[in-house]
């Protein structure tokens, strides 16, 4: 992603903080995230990493199943309306993620790979993966499409978002070179052709097994 994108991302998320905008998850979102937590729980998971966690919307799932939760997102503001709801979203951009290898049995992202050009995908999944144990499921969402970039319209603050509309196929394979797909489905048929894309993604074990 082009810096002037990546301002611009951080303007829009920022302002979208200050003014407590985000609406709250819903409908098969909910189904997602909720079925995601009970899989790590029956695998013994006690830690999940949340790449563009927002005001930390999904947090409750994980911990309300005692599965530790921790966000990383490119506004701050977003972590200090996380903060008053009790959870941890550190600021932090998906291209350099502030954690170690190994840190977390787990990762979650939901509507944030949308945001990157099909060329830096590959750069934001590896460091997406970095911080995970090997042989991790994350839960991935993205918006899809006809297959074309477009711009939002300005916010009140002039900032817009890129989004890479990929057909459900491409962001498949973009996905399946790191690991397994055990689970894909699309909903929430959107404007001119938008659709959502979900997938439940294994990483590869020890040895890439």
């Amino acid at each position: 992603m082009t810096d002037p994108a990546t301002r611009e991302l951080r303007a829009y998320y920022e302002h979208e903080a200050v003014a407590r905008s985000r609406g709250a998850a819903a409908g098969r979102r909910i189904d997602a995230v909720e079925a995601f937590a009970v899989l790590l729980a029956a695998e013994g998971r006690g830690s999940v990493l949340d790449v563009g966690a927002g005001p930390a919307t999904d947090a409750g799932a994980f911990t309300d199943r005692s599965i530790r939760y921790i966000g990383v997102d490119l506004a701050v503001g977003n972590g200090i309306v996380a903060r008053e709801r009790g959870h941890d979203v550190v600021a932090g951009s998906m291209f350099d993620l502030p954690f170690r290898p190994d840190s977390f049995d787990a990762g979650w992202s939901m509507s944030t790979l949308m945001h990157v050009p099909a060329s830096d995908v590959g750069r934001v999944m590896r460091e997406i993966l970095r911080p995970l144990v090997v042989g991790a499921p994350i839960g991935i969402g993205v918006w899809g499409g006809p297959g074309r970039d477009l711009w939002s319209e300005p916010d009140d603050s002039g900032a817009r978002r890129l989004f890479s509309l990929r057909t459900a196929s491409r962001n498949r394979a973009l996905l399946e070179e790191y690991g397994s797909i055990e689970h894909w489905e699309a909903w929430d048929t959107g404007p001119d052709g938008w659709e959502y894309h979900f997938a439940i993604l294994r990483t590869p074990g020890p040895s890439g097994v």
